[in-house]
């Protein structure tokens, strides 16, 4: 039973599906980074079982959320297969443009909290989980989720990659914390070591992709780390994604 929280699910085929299920999936979260690609999410999960979607934009296009994009994102959560608010966050390293080209400048730090903290008002108003992309300073996030309120309804880290210390601040405060496979497969020590530290029930898988597969890995170098098996890796993180998820 293995379990993918946060992937980007663009031209899923039923092929393809059937490959997913039968490497154990039974658990698929599709993200939005913006309008357009979160009503594409919620088509997709609407259209396959073991997918569920998470609406939100990005801190990439944090500049285009606006209360017309959060009335959408109502309107989007009435569908049962919403399941959280993502991706948010906030990103002071760089983005991909709409062209998918990486650039060095990024939205305006303003922008990207006051844009962040309208998108956690949304996710406690709809009663949903939100799953946060850090790319910000230090726990800079971590003390914005803490103050939010949003711990009742659920938070997790996405593509977590810092270090013990974050690990702790994020578990004491009932964040979970999404392992995902570029983090992991890079094997820097000091995230190794949080990884090790982290009790599994606070663990999730993600690829962060349109290929959960990589999940597999994943669940294998976390085993590694943890002396515990694919197997035994797979389904904590699954339940816990579910329990996230309220599923």
């Amino acid at each position: 039973m293995f379990s993918e929280s946060h992937c980007h699910l663009r031209d899923l085929t039923e092929e393809a599906l059937r490959k997913t299920e039968n490497d154990g999936f039974t658990l698929l979260i599709t993200s939005g980074i913006d309008l357009e690609s979160s009503i594409t999410a919620v088509q997709i999960a609407e259209k396959y079982k073991i997918v569920k979607a998470s609406v939100g934009v990005h801190p990439w296009y944090a500049n285009e959320y606006n209360l017309d994009v959060e009335a959408r994102f109502k309107e989007l959560a009435t569908s049962r297969e919403v399941v959280a608010i993502s991706e948010i966050g906030l990103d002071y390293v760089g983005r991909m443009n709409k062209q998918w080209v990486r650039e060095d400048k990024y939205i305006d730090k303003e922008i990207q909290v006051e844009t962040l903290a309208s998108q956690l008002r949304l996710a406690r108003e709809l009663g949903l989980p939100a799953i946060v992309h850090d790319r910000a300073d230090g726990t800079e996030i971590i003390d914005m989720l803490i103050d939010s309120g949003n711990i009742k309804t659920g938070l997790a880290i996405h593509g977590f990659s810092k270090g013990i210390e974050y690990a702790k601040k994020c578990v004491d405060n009932g964040i979970f914390l999404s392992v995902g496979l570029r983090t992991i497969q890079a094997g820097d020590p000091e995230y190794l070591k949080a990884v090790k530290w982290a009790p599994m029930e606070y663990l999730l898988t993600e690829t962060d992709s349109g290929t959960p597969q990589g999940v597999l890995i994943v669940c294998d170098l976390i085993a590694e780390a943890k002396g515990l098996s694919r197997a035994e890796v797979g389904e904590a993180a699954t339940r816990n994604l579910m329990r996230l998820c309220n599923l």
